[in-house]
């Protein structure tokens, strides 16, 4: 038998380490789409298979009025409810996904609210991990807290721990922001890299991440990482809407419909993501 030309040597050896290559970079997109946090709020339905509602310590039950891009196309809408809070307690229509290890998420919050205290945000919570004052159930959250006719009608930004904001990075109202009651939005944005928490904020896409600051919190695994709205007492209305829930680290970008992978973010909001600090 003649021997084997060499370019048909090449060409085998090619397209084996082309197919291994492809494999793996095959599975590399399925287990970060598996894995990410993200989730781009478009079509119908949530797209993350990870998601989960939460009341309270109830699982499994979803906000009265919720709709996925029914409302505005694109966005994940929320309707606020009575007596739900974030504060002393965890009593909010919360959206979330158990994770363990490092997180990097950002967010884009439209609310809208009238003669009520509400609560709107992103939050990291451990239900087992306990609090300065030894309660089961501790959180690292930012939030816009939009206060009522007693607390001058106007909304904050808040950078919490479970009813502690008054030391340790953490920051009971954010400078810079205090927008009069009605409609308002902003980009929040929350990173873990082990027990070291630090919070962003912005107005608009394009504008450079402002820091609230750093915070440490030792928490048990897994977190519940995620949304939450809420109206804090039995009074008034609130509207919160979401345009995406972005991980910046693990990228949810595969497509549903052309199964490849896509920069969702930069296909929706045509920004780029800015580097940590």
């Amino acid at each position: 038998m003649p021997p084997v030309p060499l370019w048909r040597q090449d060409l085998k050896q090619a397209i084996i380490l082309f197919c291994i290559g492809f494999a793996m970079l095959y599975g590399i997109t399925s287990v970060q789409a598996a894995d990410s946090l993200g989730d781009p709020f478009d079509g119908a339905a949530l797209k993350n298979p990870n998601w989960k509602w939460k009341t309270s310590d109830e699982e499994g039950i979803e906000p009265k009025e919720w709709d996925m891009g029914k409302t505005k196309a694109g966005w994940l809408h929320i309707k606020g409810e009575l007596n739900r809070n974030l504060w002393p307690s965890d009593t909010t229509n919360r959206l979330y996904q158990e994770h363990e290890g490092d997180f990097d998420i950002e967010t884009h919050l439209f609310m809208d609210y009238e003669d009520a205290c509400v609560v709107a945000g992103v939050v990291a919570y451990s239900p087992t991990t306990k609090d300065h004052q030894g309660r089961e159930g501790e959180w690292v959250t930012i939030k816009l807290w939009g206060r009522g006719p007693a607390q001058n009608n106007n909304a904050v930004i808040q950078y919490q721990k479970r009813q502690f904001d008054g030391g340790e990075g953490l920051v009971g109202v954010v400078p810079g922001f205090q927008d009069p009651v009605g409609e308002m939005a902003l980009y929040m944005r929350l990173r873990r890299e082990e027990d070291t928490f630090t919070a962003w904020w912005k107005r608009k896409a394009k504008d450079t991440w402002i820091d609230i600051g750093e915070t440490e919190q030792e928490f048990d695994e897994p977190l519940e990482v995620g949304l939450y709205v809420g109206i804090c007492d039995g009074k008034g209305k609130q509207i919160a809407q979401f345009e995406y829930f972005e991980d910046l680290l693990v990228p949810f970008d595969v497509s549903p419909r052309a199964k490849l992978p896509i920069a969702w973010g930069d296909l929706k909001r045509r920004h780029s993501i800015p580097e940590p600090r």
